[in-house]
């Protein structure tokens, strides 16, 4: 294991610090960049009229996490003032979590999603920076900031500094030829402790090519006062910059100085903090599920789905030649009879959808199955039994991640649950929400027909109305069918159907209680959306549903 002067050693190598890097403008000395977490309501009060004042540009990274406080935090329609102002709205997470573990920056992407969402309807443009909440960072993290399309990434001092808040430490200044614009450090993080005297030893990094990166928080911050700033020190630290000529900007002014074809290599990128507890690192629930029954996952993968050693390598989150290894001794699955459907879970890791992918980020695989066609046990289509709930209370349940949800509002956290495997390939699912509510559902294969039911029980002192499910039939397994047309549907209440490029054979789906019929052709799907009788406080109700397949045109 390497030290960590080794590890800084790594850090410094590369371009040396104020250098000219090639095909990026030279960093001028007394460049800051100032930023602001947590949407705090003295961002909108204190903080941006001040920076207006003086001419100031600064990043405000938002999150949801504290926004339902609305006395000590920002609402969205501040955030927009905010941006109307002039300045940059950055990216800070839905719930303000730990990324820095494989387990949640599972839903990592879902969660940049969500801010993105929220802000657009208020006017807000997509944000190209993200700050690490907590300032945790990890690989798995960082990888997907960059393949969300963010731009720049900001975290604390670690691991150049060993953080400890009180202690008025200074870390390293950005340097566009060492540090990757994904995960560029703070130089320092304001606390009560801080003085005129180490803000100034803070922004006298901004020199020879480097610049000082400030972290702020609320100021005041009633709610967080270990990261609590006074307006009166604040006006002091910036009429210091002002009247020393110092340039004050936003994380996303930082282009010019970079060189993104010819990028430096920053060991950061691959760094953890914090590090696991107890030294286990916490894998995707997923994962975690799918290493416990690893043969069956394996030959379901594998075999059944036919993914690539790599795709299987990532659900399973091993290394691609254990599995390969593993992968060797797997037995085979009896064969089932010509002319009969087979269903078996969908092991996740590869969209289920071809297009509109930004319509679902993060699909747990816990309400998915797989159906494959009784004529062609290469193809199959996938089932999301049921892909939301809608209720008098909201939007009580979602597979995947887009609008928001009851528990996004309040930032709860709903993990995958995983198919119970019964005999004869039926398969199973109970669950229940945070506030009582369970709910579940069974999918069964009956000859060249498939037999599926919903239920759910009302655990609550209210009564339940509106129950408005969606169950989505998606093609993308099955390539005869997948054309992102509606032109080979046909939808006619309670069915829906899709006819085969071939026109030789049609899929087709219905349920009782049937509230519409629809498609969706950049997924491409068919909707069957069946509505739960209203259910009074202990009681339960269900719903039968079927998909079956026709050789010509199905009688509807």
């Amino acid at each position: 294991m390497s030290t960590r002067r080794d590890f800084l050693r790594g850090c410094s190598a590369g371009v040396a610090g104020g250098a000219a890097i090639s095909g990026a403008a030279r960093v001028p000395d007394k460049l800051v960049v100032l930023t602001f977490d947590d949407v705090v309501k003295s961002h909108r009060t204190v903080v941006a009229p001040m920076l207006k004042e003086l001419g100031f540009g600064a990043t405000f990274f938002v999150t949801h996490r504290w926004m339902p406080d609305r006395e000590n935090f920002m609402s969205w329609e501040d955030v927009a003032e905010i941006h109307r102002m002039g300045f940059e709205i950055g990216n800070h997470t839905w719930t303000h979590d730990n990324f820095a573990t494989p387990r949640n920056a599972a839903r990592l992407e879902g969660e940049l999603a969500l801010v993105e969402q929220a802000l657009a309807k208020v006017g807000v443009p997509r944000p190209v920076s993200f700050a690490y909440p907590g300032n945790s960072i990890g690989p798995e993290a960082a990888k997907i900031v960059g393949a969300h399309g963010l731009k720049f990434g900001r975290r604390g001092l670690v691991p150049e500094v060993r953080y400890e808040m009180g202690l008025n430490q200074v870390g390293a200044a950005f340097d566009p030829g060492r540090h990757h614009p994904l995960v560029i450090p703070s130089t320092g993080i304001a606390d009560p402790c801080w003085t005129m005297e180490h803000f100034r030893r803070v922004i006298a990094g901004a020199r020879e090519g480097h610049v000082a990166v400030l972290q702020f928080h609320g100021v005041p911050d009633p709610t967080h006062p270990w990261v609590y700033t006074s307006p009166e020190e604040f006006r002091a630290y910036m009429g210091v910059l002002k009247q020393e000529g110092f340039k004050a900007i936003a994380l996303r002014d930082l282009e010019p100085y970079l060189d993104r074809a010819n990028g430096p290599v920053d060991p950061v990128l691959s760094v953890r903090h914090p590090s696991p507890r107890f030294g286990r690192l916490s894998l995707p629930v997923e994962a975690e599920a799918t290493q416990a029954d690893l043969d069956f996952w394996l030959q379901n993968m594998l075999v059944d789905h036919r993914y690539s050693l790599a795709e299987a390598a990532r659900v399973c989150g091993l290394p691609e030649a254990e599995v390969k290894t593993k992968a060797a001794a797997l037995g085979r699955r009896a064969s089932r009879k010509a002319g009969e459907a087979l269903v078996l879970p969908y092991p996740g890791g590869r969209h289920p959808r071809i297009g509109f992918l930004e319509g679902a980020f993060d699909p747990q695989r816990g309400t998915k199955a797989s159906v494959f066609l009784p004529w062609d046990p290469e193809s199959y289509v996938v089932v999301d039994l049921p892909e939301a709930i809608f209720s008098n209370l909201g939007l009580i349940f979602l597979a995947h991640t887009h609008v928001p949800t009851l528990w996004n509002e309040q930032n709860a956290v709903l993990e995958n649950v995983d198919w119970n495997r019964e005999a004869g390939y039926a398969l199973n699912f109970k669950r229940q929400l945070p506030n009582g509510i369970i709910f579940g559902a069974s999918i069964q294969p009956r000859g060249d027909r498939v037999e599926m039911e919903m239920w759910l029980r009302n655990v609550t002192h209210l009564n339940l109305t509106g129950l408005r499910t969606q169950v989505c039939v998606m093609l993308k397994g099955a390539p005869d069918f997948n054309a992102q047309t509606n032109d080979n549907k046909l939808l006619r209440k309670p069915a829906a159907a899709v006819r085969s490029a071939k026109e030789d054979h049609w899929i087709v789906t219905a349920w009782e209680r049937c509230g519409r019929v629809w498609a969706n052709p950049p997924v491409p799907c068919i909707h069957s959306d069946p509505v739960f009788p209203d259910c009074p406080s202990g009681q339960t109700v269900r719903l039968r549903g079927r998909l079956w397949f026709s050789e010509g045109a199905p009688d509807l």
